[in-house]
């Protein structure tokens, strides 16, 4: 009878145990998810996508159990390490950023960056032994054991992969949901900066035009009225005057031999926003291909370097 009891005794503590054990889970679990979902509505709050870059890996190391956080662009040639956040060693997260950024990590098989960079999906990948499938730079520079990884997706394209280790604790599937949720964060905040950053250029290019315009049929009601014709060098110089700030930043990058795609990169816009700019700057310098415009640019600034 007293053994019956005594087992009785011992089953209730041990579902008592587990229900602790399954709180304590659930709070874990919410409060992670609470507090990256802070560090997500924060980084809105930074406003540019230049700035977002820049807090990304600090917002979601600060915001979580992670001890270190890499932010890395997906490009044609590879990942380009931008940010590396580390809680025990700055300085060290500096030099290695600093070693990533001479030149990017291959995105090539059998590694699970560039399947995840293929396939976006969440993975926590074991950083040693002769079968693991980390990308090796990134693991001999960080010195990782164990790390997670998932893909940072905007508008259906993977742009860039988020990386995190917990220094000497094991990662779990709460850390993978973490970095998951951080990473689909991350995407919304800096998608509407950059859809924002857009709207106000085209803003100031519609002002400028309209400016332009203003100016335009202002000189045409003075030509008229005086009988003065426009000299044959009138209207090249016009169209120069013409060109918006945004216009004149895709002159300089198509000086300097640039794609169209390759400028969409470094201005952060669409390719198909630079093709309207370029057949924009065509129109308004009266030229017939992107050298010409170039040409007819610096003529017009007397030879002025763009």
């Amino acid at each position: 009878m007293a053994d019956g009891a005594a087992v009785e005794h011992a089953l209730v503590e041990l579902l008592a145990l587990e229900r602790e054990i399954l709180e304590a889970d659930y709070v874990r679990r919410s409060d992670a998810l609470e507090r990256v979902a802070d560090a997500a509505r924060r980084l809105g709050e930074v406003g540019s996508p230049q700035g977002i870059r820049e807090r990304a890996a600090q917002e979601l190391g600060t915001s979580s159990e992670f001890g270190r956080v890499l932010i890395g662009e997906i490009r044609r040639d590879g990942l380009h390490a931008r940010a590396l956040w580390s809680e025990d060693d700055p300085a060290a997260a500096v030099a290695a950023l600093k070693e990533l950024r001479t030149g990017p990590v291959a995105l090539e098989y059998p590694s699970i960056e560039d399947e995840v960079a293929r396939r976006p999906r969440t993975e926590i990948v074991t950083a040693r032994g002769a079968r693991s499938r980390a990308a090796r730079r990134l693991a001999e520079v960080l010195g990782w054991e164990e790390y997670v990884v998932t893909a940072i997706v905007v508008q259906g394209d993977p742009v860039g992969l988020l990386h995190a280790d917990a220094g000497g604790r094991s990662l779990d599937e709460l850390d993978a949901e973490v970095a998951a949720r951080y990473a689909e964060g991350l995407a919304g905040v800096f998608e509407r900066a950059v859809l924002r950053e857009m709207v106000q250029r085209h803003h100031d290019e519609l002002r400028s035009a309209i400016e332009w315009m203003s100016a335009r049929l202002g000189q045409l009601a003075t030509d008229g009225g005086d009988g003065t014709a426009l000299s044959a060098d009138g209207p090249e110089h016009t169209g120069a005057e013409a060109l918006t700030a945004r216009e004149l930043d895709v002159l300089r990058l198509m000086a300097r031999g640039r794609t169209n795609l390759e400028i969409a990169r470094e201005l952060i816009v669409r390719e198909g926003t630079v093709k309207y700019h370029v057949k924009n700057i065509l129109r308004k310098l009266g030229a017939t291909s992107r050298a010409d415009a170039v040409s007819r640019y610096a003529r017009s600034r007397q030879g002025a370097a763009i």
